[in-house]
Formats: C-alpha cells, sequence, structure tokens
C-alpha cells in the first residue's frame, strides 16, 4: 500500500474535479484559441524575437565619433526600438508565433485533461 492511497479516501471530491465528462470544455477539448491568450503569446514571443533582433542589430554598430548624443541619445533609442518592436509584434508577430502558441495549447489541454483524469481516479 503507497501512502498516497491511504490518503486517497479522505479526498473530497469537489464540483471541479468530479470527472472527466462534467469538465469545462476548454479543458478537454482544444478551443479555438482563446483571443486574448494568443495575443499575449504573440506580444512576448514576437517582441522578444523583436527585442533581441534590435539589441543584436545595435550592439554591432559603431558610435559615431562626433555627433554621438551621449546616454540620453542611448535611452532615446533603446526606447525607439522597443515601441518598434512592440508595433511589429503586433502587426507581424503571428508568423512567428502561431505555430508556438498551437503547440502550446495542444499542451496545455493534454496536461489539463491529465490532471482531471488524475483527480477523478483518485476519488473514484
Amino acid at each position: 500500500m503507497s501512502p498516497v492511497s491511504a490518503i486517497q479516501p479522505a479526498i473530497k471530491q469537489t464540483s471541479l474535479t468530479k470527472n472527466e465528462a462534467t469538465a469545462p470544455t476548454q479543458l478537454i477539448q482544444p478551443q479555438k484559441n482563446s483571443s486574448e491568450l494568443k495575443e499575449a503569446f504573440q506580444d512576448f514571443v514576437a517582441g522578444t524575437f523583436y527585442k533581441q533582433m534590435f539589441k543584436a542589430l545595435r550592439s554591432g554598430q559603431n558610435k559615431p565619433a562626433y555627433f554621438h548624443g551621449g546616454q540620453a541619445e542611448e535611452l532615446f533609442q533603446s526606447h525607439m526600438d522597443q515601441q518598434i518592436s512592440e508595433d511589429l509584434a503586433k502587426q507581424h508577430g503571428s508568423v512567428l508565433s502561431d505555430t508556438l502558441f498551437s503547440t502550446f495549447a495542444r499542451q496545455m489541454n493534454a496536461v489539463s485533461v491529465d490532471s482531471l483524469k488524475l483527480s477523478s481516479g483518485a476519488t473514484s
């Protein structure tokens, strides 16, 4: 007898984990991707990619000898790069993030279904 099996009879069944048949459909079936979640995922993935791209681009450039604006220019340039990368992520980020998001959604659905099966098996 495992230590977990001794605890299982004491676990009370809640309305959230009754069984897989009564689970929310978002957890069992891959939903056609929540637009808010997909947008946040796209902003993160594509935004990170574009920010790193601009960072690599700027690190390869040398500062001009006479017309460099110092810290103010560097600060302005970093804010401008951040804004451009956010705009690029919103407009063209789906090219980078759609495949990753579909994989992420499948994995999250598989994990949630497995957890529901475990919880319903533990209370049966």
